[in-house]
């Protein structure tokens, strides 16, 4: 099965398709101190881009949180008030066919016990929010929800992190994954990849994130190549990474794209050297490099 995942903060009544901003930038938005940093140790882990779901204002990118294109109308929806309703995500503490899930009432978002479905989908499965998308309601199974929604309300189901907020933690996931914390709106487990494989599935792209490299949507990836400037990894193209511009030839700026490369088998343009990825520590990925000049 292939792993469609990335990540995405939270607006308005549902979750939708993260942007090119942030902070996990939210995504892998690593700074120029991470382009400084090849480790990729600081390429961006802070919110919860990959997160379905922070209420801070990453946005839709169209400017509207009342505006759903493709919703199927209005869905079942719960009220807050109702201490029956009330749930918590880590227990998983919902009455019998039920799941505690996240319900987006005035753009907040609230755990809230909804129906689980007949034939509910596991993570890393197509899914989609049944009625309003910021019911809460879904088709995924026990312990994860449908993020990443398209215009006809349409995602990919995310598991929940397991554990605790002060401990959480992905290592039940049967797909490698690690977890992207988040205050007030779902904390998720986002697939790990290779930059030099194409493991995320169509539609997919690997970039740098939190020290590691994650799924996320090849639309929240920008343009940038080689010698191309960036301040952020998401603004580079996918197979590209944003590092100190005095290490790529021609960049006039702090930083600028570079292309990653095989360790064991390198080629790079410009008579660049390809050079490791991960320094100082062992690799969670093996053989990533990216082309530089020392």
């Amino acid at each position: 099965m292939t792993y469609l995942i990335a990540a995405k903060p939270c607006r308005g009544r549902g979750w939708r398709r993260p942007e090119l901003v942030l902070a996990i930038g939210l995504f892998a938005c690593s700074s120029i101190d991470a382009a400084s940093d090849p480790s990729g140790s600081s390429t961006g882990s802070g919110t919860n881009n990959t997160g379905l779901g922070s209420t801070a204002d990453s946005g839709d990118g169209d400017g509207s949180e009342e505006s759903d294109a493709g919703s199927t109308g209005a869905g079942p929806t719960l009220d807050i008030a109702d201490t029956e309703l009330a749930c918590d995500v880590w227990l998983q503490d919902c009455p019998p066919e039920q799941k505690c899930s996240w319900e987006v009432i005035d753009a907040v978002a609230h755990p809230s016990c909804v129906p689980l479905v007949a034939d509910a989908r596991p993570p890393g499965e197509p899914c989609m929010t049944l009625g309003d998308p910021g019911s809460g309601h879904d088709d995924c199974e026990l312990g994860a929800i449908c993020s990443w929604l398209d215009e006809q309300n349409v995602g990919v189901c995310l598991a929940l992190c397991s554990g605790s907020p002060v401990a959480p933690s992905c290592a039940d996931e049967a797909v490698p994954a690690i977890c992207q914390p988040c205050s007030g709106c779902p904390s998720l487990c986002i697939p790990t990849c290779d930059p030099l494989a194409d493991d995320c599935g169509p539609g997919y792209a690997c970039a740098p994130n939190a020290g590691n490299f994650t799924c996320t949507p090849a639309a929240n990836l920008g343009a940038g190549v080689l010698g191309d400037p960036c301040e952020y990894a998401v603004q580079c193209a996918e197979g590209f990474a944003c590092i100190d511009g005095a290490t790529v030839p021609g960049c006039e700026q702090v930083g600028c794209c570079s292309p990653f490369c095989k360790l064991s088998l390198p080629e790079c343009p410009n008579f660049m050297t390809c050079e490791p990825w991960f320094e100082g520590r062992e690799p969670p990925v093996d053989d990533v490099g990216v082309c530089k000049t020392i």
